[in-house]
């Protein structure tokens, strides 16, 4: 049921990204430890283990990898990730989830803000815009594994617009560099 509900607010957070939601299961040697689905070009792993690992992400992904899937990974676990598996999985195109995120659309929550990722021509000519000559330093920036950034499908090197309503001005765009660990000065 939860896996159900997860799988489907995959889709719906996909189908806004304009990829594929045609889902179907992925045979794999992970039977007693992870369910396995193909959804349009995603590789999309749910982990039965309570704790995730950084050899279990390591092995999903080398997995996708192994099998010719390109477009990135979507590991759901059951439990929050630790600091070390983040850690070990922020280079790759990982995209990390676990299942209580997924429950429902948090998109549609009227406190949640619009965000989306500026094309390259878009990034450009605000860039210019604003007079930024290196974004990565002159922008605020926005963590690759927040929640936002992974619905969206931020990556490091991403300019992200957000849009926020202010009941004094109206409505105001920011715009934030999407880095792999907003900790790391």
């Amino acid at each position: 049921m939860e896996e159900e509900r997860a799988l489907n607010t995959l889709r719906i957070y996909f189908e806004r990204r304009k990829l594929g939601t045609e889902t179907k299961s992925v045979t794999s040697d992970f039977k007693d430890t992870a369910n396995i689905y193909e959804v349009g070009d995603m590789l999309v792993i749910f982990s039965q283990k309570e704790k995730m690992l950084e050899r279990d992400a390591l092995t999903f992904t080398k997995f996708a990898a192994d099998n010719g899937y390109t477009n990135g990974v979507t590991i759901v676990a059951r439990s929050a990730p630790s600091e070390n598996l983040l850690n070990a999985i922020r280079t790759q195109k990982v995209l990390f989830f676990h299942l209580r995120e997924l429950q429902m659309d948090i998109t549609t929550h009227r406190m949640s803000v619009p965000h989306r990722i500026l094309k390259p021509d878009e990034a450009k000519i605000v860039l210019e815009k604003n007079r930024v000559v290196n974004p990565e330093f002159q922008l605020p920036c926005i963590d690759s594994q927040d929640i936002q950034a992974r619905i969206i499908g931020a990556v490091p090197g991403d300019i992200i617009e957000i849009t926020r309503h202010s009941d004094t001005v109206g409505k105001s765009i920011y715009y934030r560099y999407c880095v792999a660990d907003v900790n790391v000065a």
